[in-house]
């Protein structure tokens, strides 16, 4: 009697728990379910946001160095080379928005630039004429030049700057290279002045566009257009030129497909005009909206120092 009573209770206790099982599991799956959703919500999101982190990081040193050793309004930056028929140089200065491939407002970025390399001077240079001749601790590392010379070149690693030069803002055009003298020639018909240790700058130059979900950048050292980063649905820039800022909204999308479309967030961070096509249009992508505000330090141009050097040597 004793072990069937046992056996009775262990049976009772067996249907209990399953009652309380059968009352808890849908409470256990549902916050299992909420559990996972949210999980793939943040991978989502971080997902989005890496290709956002991505794109600032390709527009860094571009907006950073913009400009540097370039006139900053359109006629004298075109003059300045030559008044080519080619991009970068027919560019309406260092840096301009356009209607890009997208056939959106402000969807296409050019901005010409330059990056330090790996030669400097061993000497001061002083020239009484627009051509001269520097002296370079060694020999330009592999592509930094281009291989032909004219006083007009159409490719930019013939193209140098140096940040110290007087006046500011001038171009040089190699013209010559032999071991460690470098010859150079600006066209703004201007005598010179370059410091002792001033570092060889070159020019660069680059588009930036969103098109069919991926972002484009299209490099002036390179052929055609490399697609860069997949994700990437929109990107804009308003440019303040005066206030040396431009404004950059990115538009990214997350990996997970939903049933219907999902609202965007950050749109509170662009313009109505930029965001409204986006959710009139919808997305079964979870969309992620961003801003940023660049400043840009070396769109300064020729500035008063050069204006006041010209006035100054026409007086004479």
């Amino acid at each position: 009697m004793r072990g069937r009573k046992q056996k009775a209770f262990s049976l009772i206790e067996l249907v209990v728990s399953i009652g309380i099982m059968l009352i808890l599991t849908p409470f256990f799956i549902s916050t299992i379910k909420i559990t996972v959703d949210r999980f793939a919500a943040d991978t989502d999101q971080l997902k989005a946001h890496k290709r956002i982190s991505r794109t600032e990081s390709l527009l860094k040193a571009p907006l950073f160095y913009c400009g540097l050793g370039m006139p900053a309004d359109a006629p004298g930056y075109k003059a300045a080379f030559g008044s080519q028929k080619y991009d970068p140089f027919r560019w309406d200065g260092p840096i301009s928005v356009k209607t890009g491939q997208s056939g959106f407002d402000n969807s296409e970025l050019r901005v010409s630039y330059a990056r330090p390399g790996s030669a400097k001077l061993t000497s001061m240079t002083l020239s009484e004429t627009p051509d001269g001749v520097v002296k370079l601790h060694k020999f330009p590392d592999e592509n930094e030049i281009g291989d032909r010379y004219t006083n007009i070149s159409s490719d930019i690693r013939n193209w140098v700057f140096f940040p110290t030069s007087f006046p500011p803002s001038t171009p040089f055009c190699v013209t010559g290279l032999s071991g460690k003298t470098m010859c150079v020639r600006n066209n703004m018909e201007r005598s010179f002045s370059i410091s002792r240790g001033d570092k060889v700058h070159h020019m660069r130059a680059m588009c930036v566009y969103s098109l069919n979900d991926c972002l484009y950048t299209k490099d002036f050292r390179a052929p055609g257009a490399q697609p860069r980063i997949k994700g990437i649905l929109d990107i804009r820039f308003d440019l303040d030129k005066e206030k040396r800022l431009i404004k950059v909204y990115i538009l990214a999308r997350g990996d997970r497909l939903y049933d219907s479309s999902v609202e965007i967030e950050g749109r509170e961070e662009w313009p109505e005009e930029y965001i409204r096509q986006w959710e009139e249009k919808g997305s079964k992508y979870k969309l992620f909206a961003s801003k940023s505000v660049w400043f840009l330090p070396n769109l300064i141009g020729s500035d008063l120092i050069c204006e006041e050097y010209i006035n100054t040597t026409e007086q004479f």
